[in-house]
């Protein structure tokens, strides 16, 4: 690679990473806007919640909490999807860019073993050899271990519903089972 090829190289690489960092600052942005809401959304609810129990409105604390926990696993939910969506854009994105990469290097560096190969007779051409099959394994590597994180990914992500699905559950559980102590202690008190 001569020198021209190479202050090209560099001038590229420098603005595929200026233009990975921005997109990584603009994901950190966004899930940065959602934890100010949420801190927001729970910053109200502890005011209603201190004024409530100063009025000594239990029913209405109650309400207000059940009110609450709901909103939050919606909330939840929504930045769950968020992160997912961001995350696989960015591992997209940034894997893309890498492989292109390697593959730039992995080109450069069987250009520099074939002409190594011209140079040194004896043994060059095995080395050459040696050195593009090392390489190439290298990229496959790469690639299964992308499918490997991918898969991961995903298994974090039905993980993640399930839990969803199970507080989901209980939530709709837990009113059926107020509503039936309620009862239970109204038929006791009489």
């Amino acid at each position: 690679m001569n020198q021209d090829h190479f202050n090209q190289w560099s001038a590229d690489k420098a603005k595929e990473l200026f233009s990975i960092s921005h997109k990584l600052m603009e994901a950190a942005k966004q899930l940065s806007e959602h934890h100010a809401a949420e801190l927001k959304a729970n910053i109200d609810l502890a005011m209603n919640l201190a004024k409530a129990t100063a009025k000594n409105d239990f029913e209405h604390l109650k309400a207000m909490q059940a009110q609450a926990s709901a909103e939050a696993l919606e909330r939840m939910g929504s930045y769950q999807a968020k992160v997912k969506t961001i995350l696989k854009q960015v591992n997209k994105e940034t894997s893309d860019e890498a492989e292109k990469h390697l593959e730039k290097a992995r080109h450069a560096l069987n250009e520099y073993m074939d002409q190594v190969a011209q140079k040194i007779p004896v043994g060059g051409l095995e080395l050459s050899k040696l050195v593009k099959d090392m390489s190439d394994a290298g990229s496959k590597v790469y690639k299964e271990g992308r499918k490997i994180v991918d898969h991961a990914l995903e298994q974090a992500e039905e993980k993640a519903e399930e839990v969803m699905k199970k507080a989901t559950a209980s939530k709709k559980a837990s009113p059926v089972k107020t509503a039936a102590t309620k009862t239970a202690a109204r038929k006791t008190s009489r």
